[in-house]
Formats: structure tokens, sequence, C-alpha cells
């Protein structure tokens, strides 16, 4: 018998669906005792790929999207995949800080609004990485436990 669970979720690719679908994936992970699924964090991880596989797609309000979570002993993977025609560019931070302000009272005003993704999910999973699986493209996020 095989220590191997995986959990599959398909849903449309529209914006109203990442709430309901992060949810089960992260409710998947808590029930299987994955420790890092306990933090708010995990879940804005997850939240994060699943919004990048909408906002990043050039395909039109139709396709799906599937969450995959695979657990292998006290190895956990999350993969987002799409149906978008390319696979996403490499997935790397820049090295040196993230890319907000000293903490300032002021400093909300020069906070950029997009761009903390990779850094949100890295925060996370260790391991980020673009991926093609069966003809779908997105993205892996693994770490263990």
């Amino acid at each position: 018998m095989s220590d191997r669970i995986v959990v599959r979720v398909t849903v449309p690719r529209r914006i109203e669906m990442v709430r309901p679908a992060a949810a089960c994936l992260v409710e998947a992970a808590r029930a299987l005792q994955v420790p890092a699924a306990a933090g708010q964090l995990f879940e804005v991880a997850i939240v994060e790929a699943l919004n990048n596989a909408i906002s990043h797609n050039a395909g039109d309000d139709g396709g799906t999207i599937h969450g995959e979570l695979e657990l292998s002993g006290r190895s956990l993977v999350v993969r987002v995949l799409d149906e978008a025609a390319r696979a996403p560019y490499a997935l790397t931070c820049p090295v040196g800080p993230a890319p907000w302000p000293a903490p300032t009272p002021d400093a909300w005003e020069t906070v950029r609004e997009t761009g903390y993704g990779l850094y949100l999910m890295q925060a996370v999973f260790p391991d980020v990485r673009a991926v093609t699986r069966d003809g779908r493209h997105g993205i892996e996020m693994a770490l263990t436990f």
C-alpha cells in the first residue's frame, strides 16, 4: 500500500472560483495534518497561485483551472495548472530584499500594487517552479515537513 495521497479540484477559470478551490486544497492539507497548513500564509500562497492562473492567462474566460495537492510521506506538492497556450515564464524572485519599503507611517504610498506573489509563495513553499504536466501549464509549490 502506498502512502501517496492526491486531492484534485477542477473549477471554471473564473475569479469567483478561486476561494472555493483554495478552500478545498487548504482543508485537505489541514485534514492530512500538514503543519504549514495551519498558518494563514499557506492559504494566501494557494490563492495567489490560483489568481495567477486566471490573471496571467491570455485566453478568454473559458477553460478550467486544475488544483492538485499531493502528499507523499512528509513531502507536500501543490500544483495549479491551466490550459494556457504557453508555459509560464521562469519563476524566480530577484536577488535581494523584497520590493517593499522600510516600514514608516508614509510607506504605504510607495508600495507597489503587484509583484509580491512569488515572495508570498516562497515564504511557505521553499520550492516553487513552472511546470507542464499532461498538456497543462502552471506552477508547482513543494515543501517538506
